[in-house]
């Protein structure tokens, strides 16, 4: 009977331990989610994501004429004063790098809606791709520039 029950007792420490494990990596991958999508410049912020393009709705994606794939993501860029407001036109460039670091260079698009302007640049990738991702920004007076690199592990739908 003690073996039965020391047996028991180490697989209930086993299961508390493997839940709080997987809490907390759950937390961990949240928070750095959340970490690191702007970029400061001196005088702007530069705001980034890089999404799946099938969360695109098929009627945006006409008018914009983007691409909706499995395979194929977005990079998202925009640049905003400090002082407030939303995104303002900008130069931007980049090229993504796979893990063998063949460069491809990123086509930005830009797109105009009466509020604000911001940029994609799709991406193919095979599924569970990591990609580095480096973009330079500079703003259209010239009075700010910089370049940053993302790295993202990328997902099929």
């Amino acid at each position: 009977m003690p073996l039965f029950l020391s047996i028991k007792s180490s697989l209930i420490r086993l299961i508390c331990l493997a839940v709080c494990g997987i809490f907390y990596s759950t937390i961990s991958l949240n928070s750095y989610a959340q970490k690191n999508t702007s970029y400061e410049l001196e005088n702007h912020i530069v705001y980034y994501n890089v999404f799946n393009s099938t969360i695109i709705p098929a009627d945006v994606a006409k008018i914009h004429k983007l691409v909706r794939a499995r395979d194929q993501v977005y990079v998202n860029v925009a640049l905003v004063k400090k002082s407030g407001g939303n995104g303002i036109a900008a130069k931007m460039s980049g090229v993504h790098r796979n893990l063998i670091q063949q460069k491809f260079d990123l086509e930005f698009i830009e797109i105009k809606e009466p509020t604000a302007t911001y940029y994609l640049a799709p991406i193919r990738f095979n599924n569970e791709e990591i990609l580095h991702i480096d973009i330079s920004v500079e703003s259209l007076d010239q009075t700010d520039s910089g370049s940053f690199t993302i790295t993202k592990k990328l997902y099929q739908d």
